[in-house]
């Protein structure tokens, strides 16, 4: 770990991911089959967010300092996949860049009863514009995924919302109050904290600050930080119709006999046999201690 400065700290650390289990297990877990997440009461010690503080830091301080953590660098060192059929690996803080031509996307996708030892680099952050360096300074608190919710006061079925004097569209609207024939900084605070707002005008501006500055700024909440496995090219755990992976797992010499009984045998056993597929991953990541 390398102190930036006295607020910020880049963390490199290394997670082995390991999911264990049979086809028909996952097809009975619904959303949440073939997932790994870090240990809620361990998060701290597992993402280093303990070692940046003299004492061990409580539960709600480690959520702040990784909801808005900078994401740098994730890279698969290696990974193993003993299972009979290729699957694909999504990774929660990444986007899904390896593509199928079913259209199914990924972080990266392991063949079936392979070990690859050589490093991938599965996600890298362009070098930091100077818009994104400003937004870090001015706004850590705010990214692309909370930017209609945090700093916002919403009220059911009004075609209005109140904003914090904070929030990062407060100057977006300062910076064209020209082309808007409106100056944010006339308008009346609420209790000396709220803006009132139209939804329309909000929303127009956090799209704006969405496409041309936080597209460019890769903060991440790794509180939700997880690792999921899937088929390749069908959705479902179970499925059988058009599952040419799983019938490439039928030996020559049961496929030879045509009989439909022993090879639905042998599907069946093979969907009912543990596996495992595991990952050693490297994330790069800067957090800031001030909340």
């Amino acid at each position: 770990m390398t102190a930036l400065s006295n607020k910020c700290h880049l963390i490199k650390r290394r997670l082995s991911v390991d999911v264990t289990g049979s086809l028909q297990q996952f097809a009975k877990s619904g959303p949440d089959a073939a997932l790994w997440q870090p240990n809620n009461a361990k998060i701290g010690e597992i993402l280093g967010v303990s070692d940046v503080f003299d004492n061990v830091p409580d539960v709600g301080l480690t959520a702040a300092c990784l909801q808005n953590a900078v994401l740098h660098k994730v890279v698969c060192l290696e990974h193993k996949n003993d299972f009979p059929i290729n699957l694909g690996v999504s990774l929660s803080c990444i986007p899904a860049d390896e593509t199928t031509r079913h259209g199914n996307k990924f972080a990266v996708t392991a063949f079936a009863k392979t070990h690859n030892p050589y490093p991938i680099t599965l996600f890298e952050a362009e070098a930091g514009s100077n818009e994104a360096m400003q937004w870090r300074e001015m706004y850590p608190t705010y990214n692309a995924t909370n930017l209609e919710k945090e700093g916002v006061l919403e009220l059911n079925h009004q075609n209005y919302l109140f904003m914090s004097r904070n929030h990062p569209v407060v100057e977006i609207l300062r910076s064209n109050k020209d082309l808007l024939n409106a100056d944010i900084d006339k308008q009346q605070l609420i209790d000396g904290e709220w803006y009132k707002i139209t939804r329309q005008v909000f929303n127009t501006c956090c799209s704006a600050l969405r496409s041309k500055i936080l597209n460019r700024v890769s903060t991440r909440d790794l509180n939700n930080f997880s690792v999921q496995i899937h088929r390749l090219h069908n959705k479902e755990w179970s499925s059988i119709l058009n599952s040419n992976d799983l019938l490439n797992t039928i030996p020559p010499e049961i496929l030879a006999t045509d009989d439909a009984e022993k090879i639905t045998a042998y599907i069946k056993q093979v969907s009912r046999q543990q596996h495992s597929i595991n990952l050693r991953l490297e994330l790069t990541y800067e957090i800031q201690t001030r909340v």
